[in-house]
């Protein structure tokens, strides 16, 4: 420290040549000018050919986002085509809550699985954030899902989503029936039979059976489909964009990119 304009460029074109994501090449380098500016030293990340080094490398590295939104119409039929994977009624349960809560509150798939037994993941959402409201005539009509720690929860207060009954792929209903057989009060909110918090490889695994069954490819729908059909269904529907973004928790614009027309193999 410091580092020199010319040293700095050459990271940049050595992360270039080692094929990194233009995203992680620009929070590499913003690290890199945060520590300048808590040294009271010259940032060289603001220098002008860095600068203008990072905007031709993200449109050089510019990859399409080949995943596709797993929209209304296609969780219809994946919870259908579910009866024929699951290997019990728990699993069953399991897996349409899973599917249906993802799509409904724009989950991300580490707010409902975990990379290893266990690892402690602290976005992983819990059975006490879920609440439900019930009507007049003590049926549930509704769940609270309160988001305690989330992506980019950093300085905000907790938020909670309250999803209604609906016609199709019924969020509220998929919870109650995995709650007949879940059996707990406390810890993660989705677990295996025995107890074990879902691995993120093992409900991969089931999405892409219920993909295949769909006649849908695989490759092209994962578990950040869930996202990307939530925030299209909610365009769809006329929600503002500050509204996505809240029920999103994105901070940013970035929800923009998820929004696509709807396609002929979705509504099929």
């Amino acid at each position: 420290m410091p580092i020199f304009p010319a040293t700095l460029a050459l990271f940049i074109a050595y992360l270039f040549e080692r094929n990194y994501a233009s995203s992680t090449v620009n929070t590499y380098v913003s690290a890199l000018g945060y520590f300048h500016r808590l040294a009271g030293l010259c940032d060289p990340t603001k220098t002008f050919y860095i600068i203008e080094m990072l905007k031709g490398y993200s449109k050089l590295c510019h990859k399409l986002d080949s995943r596709l939104p797993i929209t209304l119409p296609i969780l219809v039929r994946m919870l259908q085509a579910s009866n024929n994977i699951c290997v019990s009624q728990y699993q069953l349960y399991m897996f349409k809550a899973m599917c249906s809560m993802a799509f409904f509150t724009f989950l991300h798939i580490g707010e409902i699985t975990v990379s290893k037994r266990n690892s402690f993941n602290s976005n992983l959402l819990q059975l006490g954030q879920v609440s439900m409201q019930c009507g007049q005539n003590g049926e549930v009509v509704s769940l609270v899902i309160t988001f305690k720690n989330f992506k980019h929860n950093y300085n905000q207060n907790p938020f909670s989503i309250v999803l209604n009954r609906q016609p199709k792929a019924c969020p509220v209903q998929s919870f109650l029936d995995y709650a007949s057989v879940c059996g707990i009060a406390h810890g993660p909110l989705f677990i295996n039979h025995n107890g074990s918090p879902v691995l993120r490889g093992e409900f991969s695994k089931m999405l892409g059976s219920v993909i295949r069954l769909c006649n849908l490819d695989p490759s092209r729908y994962k578990g950040h489909s869930f996202r990307i059909g939530a925030a299209t269904y909610a365009a769809e529907q006329g929600v503002s964009d500050d509204k996505i973004r809240h029920l999103g928790r994105w901070k940013s614009d970035a929800f923009k990119k998820y929004i696509r027309i709807t396609s002929l193999e979705s509504v099929s």
